[in-house]
């Protein structure tokens, strides 16, 4: 009796191991996931009780829920970001690729969570200006700390279009060097600048779109399980979007 016992046990574990490999479930993790976000107004903040909200959290919350994955979120900048990622201080992060040669440090998923429109900002007195041409040897405004997408970079690095870049701190305060002719374009998030002129109280500025990266998840090779995270992740993701429930957080 005992020696069937154990054979009834033995094909119990077999059979448990064989779902967990065929994806039947998220293996338990020995610790939270750490995911972070860069700060977005309106996509991904602090609440007063210091805690990340917003539609970003609230996607991020449903697919990890339905993955099985316990995780921890916070916000951080973009350098930090990149240096967790390489680590391995941070596990999975939701963002644009913006990050020359991050690739050899994670892996991708295949989910879009929506698409991040970067546009071309001018007075509306100003003809409007091919990319990249018209910057050519022109005064181009960006965003101190904020990085845009590979594409975008490789143009801004190209020495061939002479751009003379100015910074500013603040997405206000860049629209504000605009107006005032302290440069002839201006290189932002839709979202951001959107935000910006409404606090300023203006008419939108005349645009072009220049690029408008996917949103994805990059998770970091420092774990032994990174493509298997990646899989679960996509895995849920798809059964989420097959309800029906809305997964591009610019939609929210």
């Amino acid at each position: 009796m005992k020696k069937i016992i154990r054979i009834l046990a033995a094909y119990c574990c077999f059979g448990l191991l064989a779902l967990s490999a065929q994806g039947g479930y998220a293996a338990p993790l020995e610790r939270p996931l750490k995911v972070v976000l860069l700060p977005y107004p309106g996509y991904s903040d602090y609440d007063q009780h210091g805690r990340v909200v917003g539609p970003t959290a609230d996607v991020l919350e449903q697919l990890f829920k339905r993955a099985g994955y316990a995780y921890q979120i916070n916000l951080l900048p973009i350098a930090r970001v990149r240096r967790g990622l390489v680590s391995g201080e941070v596990d999975v992060w939701l963002g644009v690729n913006n990050q020359v040669g991050l690739e050899a440090y994670v892996v991708q998923s295949e989910s879009s969570f929506g698409a991040l429109p970067i546009h071309l900002y001018y007075r509306a007195d100003e003809p409007v200006p091919h990319w990249p041409d018209s910057l050519q040897g022109k005064a181009l405004i960006l965003i101190t700390n904020y990085n845009y997408s590979l594409p975008i970079l490789r143009v801004l690095q190209d020495p061939r279009w002479q751009i003379d870049q100015r910074s500013s701190s603040s997405h206000v305060g860049a629209i504000r060097m605009l107006l005032r002719g302290r440069g002839d374009y201006l290189l932002d998030y839709r979202g951001l600048a959107v935000s910006a002129m409404a606090e300023l109280d203006m008419q939108p500025l005349p645009h072009i779109l220049v690029d408008e990266p996917p949103m994805r998840l990059f998770v970091s090779r420092s774990r032994p399980d990174a493509m298997a995270v990646v899989r679960e992740l996509d895995r849920a993701f798809e059964s989420l979007v097959a309800e029906g429930v809305v997964m591009d957080v610019t939609r929210r």
